[in-house]
C-alpha cells in the first residue's frame, strides 16, 4: 500500500524563529484584506516571523524529516542505517520506503498496517491508497496471479512534448542517441574532436537544460534507454551548441516514438545481479562513459558451470561519465567494476534490511583483461597505476 502525508513541510516547528521580508507589492489585494496589511508595511516590505516549517525554507525537509523520526521512534520504527529512505519496526515485520512525504509501505497483516497509520495520524492528515497503485508519480500494476508487477508513468511523455510543442515525428525514432562506431583490433580509437558548431543564445541553454531536467527522473524510473542520450547532453548543458539542441530533438523524437514506456518485475529469489560495462572515448574531452544495470534474479548453483540468471526489470540502471581520463578500454571498464560494485554494498544493505539475505553479488563484465585483473591472474606492466586508483576491488 501507499500513503501521502499532507502539508508535511508546515507541521514542523523550528528550534528557533527566523525573518524574512517581502514587497509590499507582491501582495494580492485579496490577501491584504484579509490579513489587513496596508498597516503592517515598513518601507515597502511586510516582515514576517517564520515559526514552522515552510516552502523555499532550506532546513524544512530536515526539520520534517526530524520530526518524523522522534514522532515514530516510541513505537518501534527506525530508518535503516546507511539507507534513511528504508524504515523498519522493531519486532513487526512491517517495512516502508519513505521518500519525502510519501510513504510505500510493506506490511503482512492488516493489524501491522493500521497500526503505522493510526501513529501517524495523531500528528499528520494522511490519505491511504490500499491496493499501492500510485507512489513517487509511478504507476504500478500489480498482476499477483502471473508473478509479476509492471511500473510505468501514463501520460507523462504527452505532457513533456507538449511543454516543448515537440510534434510526433513525421518517421518513427528507434534509436535515443547516434551511434558512435567503435574501433576494434590494431587500429588506435583517439578521443573525439571539439564540438565546432555555434553556441546557443540563453533561451536555447534553458531549452537544453529544461529537456535533461524533465527526462531525468523518467528515464531512471522507468525508460533506461534514454540514459546514455541525457548523460551526453548533460556533458553540454553548461555550454550548449547547436549540436546539443539536434541531439535533444533525436531524444524527444524517440521519447514520442516510445511514449508509455515499462518495466516489468516478475516475482524471484530477490538476488542481486550486476552487469557493468564502459565505452571508451565517446565523450567530450576524451572521457569514457560507465553503466550498470541492477536487477534481482534467482541464485543459480555455483556447480557444475553455473546457469544464467533469468532476466528481469531492472532495479537501478546508472550511466556516468568518468572524471578521470583514462588510458584504454580495459581500464575503462575496471573503472566502471570500481563504482558499480560500491553502488552494490548500499543495495545490499537494503535487500537483507528487507529479510532478502545476499550470497555474494556477481558482478559480470565482458572484458577478459579486466576479469583478470580484479582476480589477480595476469602480470601487471601498465596496469600498475589502475592497482593504485581501483585497488579496493
Amino acid at each position: 500500500m501507499s500513503a501521502d502525508l499532507k502539508d508535511h513541510f508546515f507541521a514542523s516547528p523550528m528550534n528557533r524563529p527566523e525573518y524574512m521580508k517581502i514587497p509590499y507589492k507582491y501582495f494580492p489585494d485579496d490577501i491584504i484584506q484579509k490579513y489587513n496589511l496596508q498597516n503592517k508595511v515598513s518601507n515597502g516590505y511586510i516582515y514576517i516571523k517564520i515559526k514552522k516549517g515552510m516552502y523555499g525554507l532550506k532546513q524544512a525537509a530536515l526539520l520534517a524529516y526530524n520530526k518524523l523520526v522522534q514522532h515514530l521512534a516510541p513505537h518501534g520504527y527506525r530508518p535503516v542505517p546507511h539507507s534513511l529512505g528504508l524504515w523498519t519496526h522493531d519486532t513487526r515485520p512491517t517495512s516502508f520506503c519513505l521518500c519525502v512525504d510519501d510513504f510505500g509501505i510493506k506490511y503482512f497483516t492488516k493489524n501491522d498496517a493500521n497500526h503505522l497509520l493510526d501513529i501517524l495520524k495523531k500528528s499528520f492528515k494522511i490519505s491511504t491508497d490500499w491496493e499501492g497503485k500510485n507512489y513517487c508519480g509511478l504507476t504500478i500494476d500489480w498482476n499477483y496471479d502471473d508473478n509479476y508487477a509492471d511500473i510505468s508513468m501514463p501520460g507523462y511523455i504527452d505532457r513533456v512534448l507538449h511543454r516543448f510543442q515537440h510534434p510526433k515525428p513525421p518517421k518513427p525514432q528507434y534509436a535515443p542517441h547516434t551511434w558512435t562506431t567503435p574501433v576494434y583490433g590494431q587500429s588506435t580509437q583517439y578521443a573525439r574532436e571539439p564540438d565546432q558548431s555555434p553556441p546557443l543564445d540563453s533561451i536555447g541553454i534553458k531549452y537544453v537544460q529544461s529537456v535533461v531536467g524533465s527526462l531525468l527522473y523518467y528515464s531512471r524510473a522507468v525508460d533506461p534507454t534514454m540514459l546514455p542520450a541525457l548523460n551526453e547532453i548533460a556533458t553540454f548543458q553548461a555550454n550548449p551548441t547547436e549540436n546539443t539542441k539536434i541531439k535533444c530533438k533525436m531524444l524527444l523524437d524517440y521519447a514520442a516514438t516510445y511514449p508509455n514506456a515499462k518495466i516489468r518485475y516478475h516475482a524471484s529469489d530477490m538476488v542481486l545481479h550486476a552487469d557493468s560495462d564502459a565505452a571508451y572515448l565517446v565523450l567530450p574531452n576524451a572521457k569514457s562513459r560507465i553503466a550498470v544495470h541492477f536487477y534481482l534474479s534467482s541464485d543459480p548453483p555455483k556447480s557444475p558451470a553455473p546457469p544464467k540468471p533469468a532476466p528481469n526489470g531492472p532495479i537501478l540502471t546508472e550511466c556516468k561519465t568518468i572524471r578521470h581520463v583514462v588510458a584504454s578500454a580495459a581500464e575503462a571498464e575496471t573503472g566502471g567494476l570500481f563504482y558499480n560494485g560500491q553502488t552494490i554494498i548500499p543495495i545490499r544493505q537494503v535487500l537483507e534490511a528487507l529479510g532478502h539475505k545476499q550470497p555474494p553479488t556477481p558482478l559480470k563484465t565482458d572484458n577478459s583483461t579486466t576479469r583478470d585483473f580484479v582476480n589477480r591472474s595476469l602480470r601487471q606492466k601498465r596496469s600498475k597505476s589502475w592497482d593504485m586508483r581501483y585497488h579496493w576491488l
